[in-house]
């Protein structure tokens, strides 16, 4: 009886295989995703990709634009004028902070990884927000009537 015990529970697995899958709530496969390390690094890859790419956006004739526009008794600290007509936003940026770069890049892993543990924590919630949608809906259904709001 043991020599049949494992091939049997292997086909029990098997042909059950379908059916629990069947069970696995449609948003699993999202939170599964988001929560991958691989993905996780490509959607950083790309991200960073984007960022690196509006660095080398021109932004110094849009600041002497925004400078002319603003009247004069309307000015702040800005330095609008000193900005030069051919900088770009990453210019900009690593004047405040020379590791901008590298700084928004660990901060864009480190969102990627806090999607994953939303996901996974609001995952765990669903059941009982659609167990509360449920209840609520009945308890909506079954208020008595009153002609007078129709």
């Amino acid at each position: 009886m043991r020599r049949l015990a494992l091939p049997i529970f292997a086909c029990a697995l098997i042909l059950a295989g379908p059916a629990l899958a069947a069970e696995r709530p449609p948003e699993a496969e999202i939170v599964d995703k988001l929560n991958d390390p691989v993905f996780q690094d490509d959607m950083v890859a790309t991200m960073s990709g984007l960022m690196r790419a509006m660095m080398d956006l021109p932004v110094g004739e849009f600041a002497a634009a925004i400078d002319k526009a603003i009247p004069e008794d309307m000015r702040g600290d800005d330095e609008l004028a000193d900005i030069d007509p051919d900088a770009t936003l990453g210019e900009l940026t690593r004047r405040d902070d020379p590791d901008f770069e590298r700084n928004m890049e660990d901060k864009m892993r480190q969102s990627a990884m806090m999607m994953g543990i939303f996901a996974s924590e609001f995952g765990a919630l669903l059941p009982k927000l659609r167990s509360l949608g449920e209840r609520m809906k009945d308890r909506l259904d079954n208020l008595p009537q009153d002609d007078r709001f129709e």
